[in-house]
């Protein structure tokens, strides 16, 4: 017999191998393919083209992570590889079990299907699976009890993308997705050796099956079974692919295994298994032993040199492959030839002995050796390393996993004291959040409290301006009164009572004290404080404000020009626009006294944009230097003398503005002119025009 292998590109290559290799279509050869793509489209051509090229061949494969290329692992070759075994004398049969045609999961009625085709002389049983199940793992376990005297080897197909649960294999031209293929050598010369590394090393304190539902373990030690891995992995969400690396390792009836996980439940924080666990089984996490991997170089070549062989089919798995390929390098670079290079990456690895019947192992490495001749000898080489890549490579590998197993026994030791020290941390941090719910309560209460106070000094800063206001439009209507009624009162003591107009008299009292009563109207509107938004007239309010304070504009000769439309409806608190309002106008005031500026003028505008209400007040009371004006509106911030103001107003302007969802900001300062900009949000509003600007803004 003959292997040959091809790494296919295209037919017409393909055709020219063939033919090359004087392979002659019979029903002797045994076409297996490694298809490491998902494209199963690209795969009917290859098998509809393999047909008919060699129509009496038996074909089977199935996808595959990786493939070999040469003596390189690879992940990034989308292109298949195909080996040809051409036997002289054997035979080969195959049996399908398809559970997705079938739709049954009676694993002892599978295993009497495959009786027919034992004969006196076979030899081995390989098998290929597309379909993960608990169920299937027992039906492999099954076979090698039942068949214990063949040799079993195979796997289970992996997808191209790790985050991808469904696989496929294939027979001649069928492709299944939730079958297993069996394929039996018959052949009185032929011998199949099995060489099998189980180089998995538990890691983690051993946990306790405590509760299961089918093929899901629910609870380990009474907590989610999720919990071994999420200490470890505490984002395990992102990346739940970090079970194939990390499988769960276990001993039972004398047999270590490691059981693979096919998805994880993370609403139940439950495991699904590949294989059947029961309540009290004993698991750990576990990793590859890299120090045990590089042992296997000599032993793979031990067994090489003394086991016949004419071909190799050869098995890594999935979780070896992601973070060990170093060493199948090593493993490869002891074969001289290609030919004998082929094989999958695999989800579960199929062996038995005489001794360990259970052939689902989950193996890291099985290598098949197949012959009809007992003195022909795989063609050795000698082990160089331009075989295995650069040696900063295979350097930086091998002193990173020695790293990590030589501390190993450190995590294990240190893992049996983690769960006291995070149940422990965990009491610790339970407490201290308590403390930090009160903590934060207490800030948010003086927070409040803190603000409540700004708001008051605030506000008894702009009552001290309007009772400064008050006073001086008091003086002028409290001495027409006290004229009036000392002139009465003279008039009287000189016998002139009868000159006195008492009718005039009392309309001009009544005309004072009406002017007085207003006034303190108006003061009790600007103190009385509302938490219930109100619709208001936004001029009048405006006009009002003014009002309160028009007696120290006019001392400093200070004009104000309004431009707002009548009837400008706004719901919101009314106090609030008039404390924003009076704030930007005292300032201004006082950076005209300060800067000492002459026909002092603020223009005031009220105009909609579409869904807002825009108040503009612009000022040509020098600007405000840029250096501050990132500040101004910050808490106790301000540049006059403390006798003059708190540095509230405009923090308390701002924070009053946003409370109703709105904007304040100090879009302009040109050629010393300041212009505030408050916007409130008013749904529906119509857009309108701003009126026509003064020659300020200009």
């Amino acid at each position: 017999m003959r292997q040959l292998v091809h790494y296919y590109y295209h037919q017409e290559r393909l055709v020219a191998w063939i033919k090359e290799h004087e392979i002659i279509s019979t029903d002797k050869l045994l076409i297996e393919v490694n298809f490491p793509d998902s494209d199963v489209e690209k795969l009917r051509l290859l098998l509809k083209s393999l047909s008919q090229l060699l129509p009496k061949a038996t074909i089977v494969g199935m996808q595959s992570f990786t493939s070999f290329v040469n003596h390189k692992v690879t992940d990034i070759n989308p292109q298949p590889v195909i080996s040809i075994m051409e036997f002289e004398s054997s035979s080969i049969s195959v049996e399908i079990i398809d559970f997705k045609k079938k739709r049954q999961r009676d694993w002892s009625v599978d295993s009497l299907l495959l009786e027919k085709h034992i004969e006196s002389n076979t030899q081995a049983i390989q098998i290929l699976s597309s379909y993960e199940h608990s169920g299937g793992a027992t039906l492999i376990n099954k076979i090698g009890e039942k068949f214990s005297h063949l040799k079993i080897f195979g796997g289970g197909a992996t997808a191209k993308h790790k985050d991808k649960m469904t696989t496929f294999i294939f027979h001649n031209n069928k492709i299944y997705e939730e079958a297993f293929i069996f394929i039996f050598l018959h052949g009185d010369h032929l011998n199949v050796e099995v060489f099998q590394a189980f180089d998995w090393k538990p890691i983690s304190k051993k946990k306790i099956v405590t509760e299961v539902e089918g093929d899901n373990i629910l609870t380990l030690n009474k907590h989610p079974a999720l919990d071994i891995y999420r200490k470890y992995f505490p984002h395990i969400e992102e990346d739940p692919a970090v079970t194939l690396q990390i499988p769960l390792y276990m001993s039972k009836h004398n047999i270590s295994s490691t059981a693979h996980i096919l998805n994880i439940d993370f609403k139940k924080q439950s495991l699904k298994m590949a294989q059947a666990v029961e309540k009290g089984d004993v698991v750990q996490l576990s990793i590859g032993n890299y120090d045990a991997m590089m042992k296997r170089v000599e032993e793979i070549k031990e067994f090489l040199t003394n086991t016949p062989a004419q071909g190799l089919w050869i098995a890594s798995c999935i979780s070896y492959e992601y973070g060990f390929r170093i060493p199948i390098i090593h493993y490869l670079s002891n074969i001289k030839e290609t030919n004998h290079i082929f094989g999958y990456c695999t989800s579960a690895e199929y062996f038995n002995t005489l001794n360990e019947p259970h052939t689902y192992h989950n193996q890291t490495f099985l290598m098949a050796s197949i012959t009809e001749s007992n003195a022909e000898y795989i063609a050795l080489a000698d082990s160089k390393e331009l075989n295995i890549g650069p040696v900063e490579l295979a350097n930086a590998n091998k002193n990173l996993y020695s790293i990590m197993h030589s501390t190993a026994r450190e995590l294990n030791q240190l893992t049996e004291n983690l769960e006291n020290i995070v149940d422990q941390r965990t009491n610790e941090l339970a407490q201290l959040n308590k403390e930090l719910q009160i903590k934060i309560k207490d800030a948010v209460r003086k927070e409040k409290r803190q603000n409540a106070i700004m708001n008051q000094q605030s506000r008894l800063a702009s009552m001290g301006e309007i009772l400064e206001n008050i006073a001086h439009q008091w003086r002028q209507p409290l001495n027409t009164v006290s004229w009036i009624m000392n002139d009465t009162l003279i008039k009287a003591q000189l016998g002139q009572s009868d000159e006195v107009n008492l009718e005039e008299l009392a309309k001009k009292v009544n005309h004072s004290i009406q002017f007085l009563s207003e006034t303190v109207e108006d003061f009790r509107r600007f103190v009385d404080h509302s938490d219930i938004p109100q619709t208001f007239d936004l001029k009048k309010v405006i006009k009002s404000t003014i009002l309160l304070i028009k007696e120290t504009l006019i001392r400093l000769d200070i004009k104000i020009e309004l431009y707002c439309e009548d009837n400008i409806k706004y719901k919101g608190y009314e106090n609030d626009i008039k404390h924003v309002v009076m704030n930007i106008i005292n300032n201004a005031r006082d950076a005209f006294e300060e800067n000492k500026i002459k026909n002092g003028l603020i223009v005031i505008r009220v105009y909609h944009e579409t869904d807002a209400l825009l108040i503009t007040i612009t000022d040509n009371a020098g600007g405000i230097p840029k250096p501050i004006l990132k500040n101004i509106f910050e808490p106790y911030f301000t540049t006059k003398h403390k006798t003059k103001g708190t540095g509230l107003g405009l923090y308390m302007s701002k924070e009053m503005i946003e409370r109703v969802k709105g904007s304040i900001e100090v879009p302009s300062i040109i050629n010393g002119k300041t212009t505030f900009l408050i916007t409130l949000p008013d749904e529906g509003a119509v857009e309108t025009l701003p009126p026509e600007k003064n020659q300020l803004e200009d």
